[in-house]
């Protein structure tokens, strides 16, 4: 079972899909009790938070895939100090819109996408310019990093504010899920 705190149960009950009835039944306790629980109303005994996290993490495994089951593992990715012009054929080699731009560290800094070079050539810069620019001097900010074990449909309310999601294991990024790695998972 991975490590949650009580602020937490809400947030994963919702993403499971569950109402506060229906987390009751699984745990064995009242409804009121997990209103109650998720308000901070109360503070619940060590065995009955147990019995709410067991129920989590049952109905969790039973059904619902994570990010390690339909990422995309072949992580293309371009270093800082790379020309743009390296992502650009990278980006077109492997048929992909975006990719991030890491330190030699392996820490993710940005993104470069198709998107973010046309808001640039919209912004009146020349295409050859930018080809010879460095990739942090037009990245955008990262997408978001989420642990292998995140549920996939909370990966997909994140998708409707961003492009992909990142993908990481004890904090390295090994994946990428993008909308359509949603679609065909």
């Amino acid at each position: 079972m991975n490590a949650y705190e009580l602020a937490d149960i809400k947030k994963l009950r919702k993403a499971l899909g569950l109402s506060q009835r229906d987390l009751a039944k699984l745990s064995g306790l009242s409804q009121s009790y997990i209103a109650k629980v998720e308000q901070g109303h109360i503070d619940p005994s060590y065995s009955n938070v147990q019995k709410i996290f067991k129920a989590l993490e049952n109905v969790r495994s039973l059904n619902v895939k994570v990010a390690a089951e339909i990422m995309t593992r072949d992580l293309k990715y371009v270093y800082a100090g790379s020309k743009v012009f390296d992502a650009i054929k990278l980006m077109q080699d492997n048929s992909i819109s975006q990719v991030p731009v890491l330190t030699k560290d392996g820490k993710v800094i940005g993104i470069v996408s198709e998107s973010n070079l046309v808001q640039h050539m919209l912004k009146g810069k020349d295409i050859k310019k930018i080809q010879e620019s460095k990739v942090e001097e037009i990245m955008d900010p990262p997408y978001p990093i989420v642990d292998e074990s995140t549920p996939v449909n909370l990966i997909m309310s994140i998708l409707s504010f961003y492009n992909a999601v990142l993908v990481a294991h004890k904090g390295k990024v090994i994946g990428i899920i993008t909308r359509s790695d949603i679609l065909k998972g």
